[in-house]
């Protein structure tokens, strides 16, 4: 009986350590097609900033980071990215969505001519807590939708020039991705839903 407990510890503290599921993305289940000057990236570094920066911090700024993964894909003329962030317990996830906010407020308007950016968002009904958000810059801009289910964020982004009144409808396939990213986050047993 003790040998067959030590066991099950033993692998239940082999399945917490050994991070998120491989697939756990959907960028990395289905990669894109590589062409040209490409790049497709997948980490679980958890010192990576959120992916969603408006504030182009190099290092990350939350804390209770239990695990982390990334995808990055970057071509000539777009970017894509995914990001899931599970955290210790859900008040370092809400923790995380109110800096990514303040964030969005902070950095919403800065700089001049060419080296000017700017940032707007609003909120958004998926998951417990949820914003979707864009950045112009002098030759592109990005949308992305950031959501927090339980004690785990997700952030989805896409090359895009966003207008300030963020129609919905131009986040429509980011939302979905979203949504789906909800549901598969609630069968970590770490995500607390």
């Amino acid at each position: 009986m003790f040998i067959q407990t030590g066991v099950a510890v033993a692998l239940a503290a082999t399945m917490m350590s050994s991070g998120l599921p491989d697939g756990m993305l959907f960028m990395e289940s289905h990669p894109p097609p590589k062409q040209g000057w490409d790049t497709f990236e997948v980490t679980d570094s958890k010192a990576l900033p959120l992916q969603l920066n408006p504030c182009f911090y190099r290092h990350r700024r939350d804390g209770g980071r239990l695990e982390t993964r990334a995808a990055l894909h970057s071509s000539e003329a777009e970017k894509n990215y995914e990001q899931l962030v599970v955290y210790k317990d859900v008040r370092y996830a809400e923790r995380a969505m109110r800096l990514l906010r303040a964030d969005l407020r902070r950095c919403a308007d800065v700089g001049k001519g060419a080296r000017r950016y700017r940032y707007f968002s609003k909120p958004l009904g998926v998951g417990d807590d949820g914003l979707r958000a864009g950045g112009r810059f002098y030759e592109g801009g990005e949308q992305a939708v950031a959501v927090r289910r339980g004690a785990a964020v997700y952030i989805v982004g896409e090359t895009a020039w966003p207008s300030k009144s963020l129609p919905i409808a131009r986040f429509r396939g980011l939302i979905d991705q979203a949504q789906r990213m909800t549901v598969k986050i609630c069968e970590l047993p770490e995500a607390a839903c």
